[in-house]
């Protein structure tokens, strides 16, 4: 199985990909040539981390990303692409039978921007620490050491 996702997308020739990718990018008002020559992952996540918002209305009917994820042909590139995509959210495709190939790129898409952890509290002594170099270093800039 290829990993679809950290291909360069001109390097697929398959034409359901590529009218993926086309499709992602009209869905939310990015330019195709921005991500010629990069991978569907960073697709992804330029979608993640500017909050993009993917909606169907402005999806054509008979496209890519509103065929059903049952209905596409095991062992075609875009089958794979969904197996790849749910698998790095931890889950199976079967969960998403029945769901629009788009929905389940807009339920995987935050395996594709994590959020950062967050900021550790320093401990007591570390803020004594910063408090005493803190005196110590208003004396020296004043004068009084």
């Amino acid at each position: 199985m290829s990993n679809y996702t950290e291909l360069n997308i001109c390097d697929i020739q398959d034409p359901d990909f590529r009218s993926m990718a086309a499709e992602l990018c009209h869905c939310v008002n990015l330019a195709m040539d921005q991500f010629e020559n990069r991978s569907l992952s960073f697709l992804l996540m330029a979608i993640a981390k500017e909050k993009r918002r993917l909606g169907r209305q402005y999806l054509p009917t008979d496209g890519v990303l509103t065929r059903k994820v049952d209905k596409l042909p095991p062992g075609s590139v875009l089958h794979d692409l969904c197996r790849e995509i749910t698998t790095r959210r931890r889950t199976h495709i079967e969960s998403f039978d029945g769901k629009t190939v788009l929905s389940l790129i807009k339920s995987c898409l935050p395996g594709y921007s994590p959020r950062l952890p967050r900021a550790r509290k320093p401990t007591r002594r570390e803020q004594d620490h910063q408090f005493q170099t803190g005196v110590i270093n208003r004396r020296r800039k004043n004068g009084d050491l």
